[in-house]
């Protein structure tokens, strides 16, 4: 199923476009093949550069979501380990009175 109303879609689609239309137009310029290579070279490394800053971005903004989160992870773990222990004691007592009335 093909969503045309994604924005995503359509930047990734712009994006790879771009992209294409730039190599043809590097491959089919009248330049020589020493310039059209390193046209090629520069801009790879140019995009390569782009790419390892935008996945840079992505890991601080993970690290930060996680540093955000990470408190309330541990409020919801001790939530949960009290809850376990009231439970436990609550299963207990009802035991001890359940046994008691049987004797």
């Amino acid at each position: 199923m093909c969503d045309h109303d994604d924005p995503k879609s359509f930047v990734k689609g712009a994006f790879w476009g771009a992209l294409a239309g730039a190599v043809l137009g590097i491959l089919f310029a009248p330049e020589s093949g020493e310039k059209t290579r390193k046209k090629i070279k520069d801009k790879s490394e140019e995009l390569a550069e782009k790419g390892m800053e935008a996945a840079e971005r992505v890991t601080d903004k993970v690290e930060e979501v996680k540093n955000r989160v990470e408190p309330y992870k541990e409020k919801a773990e001790e939530f949960i380990r009290d809850t376990e222990e009231r439970a436990k004691e609550e299963a207990d007592n009802i035991k001890k009175r359940y046994f008691k009335g049987t004797k």
